[in-house]
């Protein structure tokens, strides 16, 4: 098997288990967006952790890079909190479709990424089909997909940021001045530390009565499968074909959440 199909079957397995990220609105019924968030990435960087460090002892890498890279991730997992609370987990997958456009679009231009004619049609033709995917079951059912403006506008904000994330982690990839384990161990590391401090101006007692048994499995699912084993498959994806083809996962996600989020 090709390193090709391998990076595909990540993309696919990565988007399905993405697409399960619309659990963490029912954290957001309870907890604030930065202490939901702050939740999720501790238990992140606990699983981490060990990865890193073993590949820290095998090769010593310059991680200061990484740091402005990981702080696009931050602000995505942010405004995606943010629009969360107030927009629908299906209208934020359909917004998230846009990614492999955007980054079609900028690639060429920061890391001169080829992107031919045909390969953004089928980018386009892939954005109809996500899109119809997405909206023509919640039209059957009478669901509300289209969410509200503010919270549309906040997620759209986060998009931008992964579009960005996924282009810079292309660069530093392919220039091989990082790895798929260091850039989404420093990612998570990074992310905790900014929601720990922003969490703790707004934790109230009453969180610590709320982590009943469903938002403790909810937060270790967010932790495990929605951080650590996304972003690692995504970074591998992104390292063995390209920063557009990994951002493709975007197209598979309204798939899968739409059935999860049902």
């Amino acid at each position: 098997m090709s390193s090709r199909t391998k990076a595909l079957l990540a993309i696919i397995v990565g988007s399905m288990l993405w697409a399960t990220a619309g659990t963490a609105k029912i954290l957001l019924q309870t907890f604030d967006p930065f202490t939901a968030a702050f939740f999720r990435f501790a238990v992140a960087s606990v699983v981490i952790l060990p990865f890193f460090l073993k590949e820290r002892r095998q090769q010593k890498l310059s991680l200061l890079p990484l740091v402005p890279l990981a702080l696009l991730s931050t602000g995505n997992v942010t405004f995606f909190y943010w629009g969360l609370r107030t927009t629908t987990a299906n209208a934020t997958a359909i917004i998230y479709t846009i990614v492999p456009l955007v980054v079609a679009l900028v690639a060429p231009k920061l890391i001169k990424e080829q992107v031919t004619p045909k390969k953004l049609v089928g980018i386009m033709l892939g954005l109809v089909g996500a899109l119809f995917i997405a909206i023509l079951p919640a039209v059957e059912h009478g669901q509300h997909f289209s969410g509200d403006l503010g919270g549309n506008l906040l997620v759209l904000v986060a998009v931008l940021c992964w579009s960005g994330y996924t282009i810079g982690s292309r660069h530093m990839l392919s220039s091989k001045r990082t790895t798929p384990v260091a850039m989404t161990a420093v990612s998570i590391f990074v992310s905790t530390v900014i929601f720990a401090i922003f969490s703790a101006s707004r934790w109230q007692p009453t969180y610590v009565a709320s982590l009943t048994v469903t938002n403790i499995v909810i937060i270790i699912q967010l932790g495990v499968f929605v951080t650590v084993a996304t972003y690692l498959l995504l970074q591998w994806a992104i390292k063995h074909s390209s920063a557009t083809t990994a951002a493709l996962n975007q197209y598979l996600q309204p798939v899968f959440a739409v059935v999860f989020n049902f």
